[in-house]
């Protein structure tokens, strides 16, 4: 699985990262659940799911979601309706700016075809008013699975930004970035040993999805209906794997 691939919606990605395309490079690079995120927008939501049943591909869609603090969290639903409405919640804390394509790219909304059907005028790229805690609560409530993005990183990563992983901070999965091995992590951060870690490509182009991933069994090959079982499911099989790594 490779649970954070961005679309042409987010500023950073490329203009080919539209549902087709995308689901056609992870099936061939043998994805099985794919997790579609932009920042702080579902607005591709729709248009990803409506195209995935062409595609051997099991997928997820929402949004990554930074907190005050800086830290970018994943909020990831089964469903368009369930990831829009959590989009909608999360345009209420942020600051009221545009966007600027050529210093940040264009925001660009698609359809199931991959046209591109209107550009989004908002600045998706900035960080909401919620504190980490407050938005992982948020993303609970609304039904949806938290993961912590490329904690390992520098920029917006939970670890150098906060130090630590708070003790109130509800996560279904803390997200290696690519350049960081579970060896080394857990190397720098002993901490990380009960935690359920998995790694995502953060894929801005078709070439980078699924170049890291997270192997799962045949039995949580499919998020199916009941998400959030399957993510404590997950959870639970990602901190026996973790284990082994300590």
């Amino acid at each position: 699985m490779d649970l954070h691939v961005h679309t042409a919606l987010s500023p950073c990605a490329a203009a080919e990262m539209v549902p087709p395309a995308m689901l056609l490079a992870a099936e061939r690079g043998g994805v099985a659940v794919l997790g579609v995120v932009d920042h702080s927008s579902a607005g591709n939501a729709a248009a990803v799911l409506e195209a995935a049943p062409a595609f051997d591909v099991a997928v997820l869609v929402g949004l990554e979601v930074e907190s005050v603090e800086g830290v970018h969290l994943l909020a990831l639903f089964a469903t368009a309706a369930a990831a829009t409405a959590f989009g909608a919640l999360v345009a209420t804390h942020l600051p009221p700016l545009r966007n600027r394509p050529d210093l940040f790219g264009e925001q660009m909304l698609v359809n199931e075809w991959g046209e591109v059907v209107a550009e989004e005028s908002r600045l998706l790229a900035v960080a909401t008013d919620l504190g980490v805690e407050e938005v992982a609560d948020l993303i609970l409530a609304h039904e949806g699975l938290c993961v912590a993005a490329h904690v390992d990183r520098t920029a917006n990563g939970l670890l150098p930004t906060l130090g630590f992983v708070p003790p109130r901070l509800h996560l279904d999965g803390l997200e290696l970035s690519r350049f960081t091995s579970p060896a080394a992590a857990l190397a720098r951060w002993p901490e990380l040993r009960r935690q359920p870690l998995l790694q995502s490509s953060d894929a801005h182009c078709l070439a980078e999805i699924g170049c890291v991933r997270t192997l799962v069994p045949a039995e949580l090959g499919s998020p199916g209906n009941a998400l959030q079982d399957w993510g404590r499911a997950l959870a639970e099989f990602l901190k026996e794997v973790t284990s082994r790594h300590a």
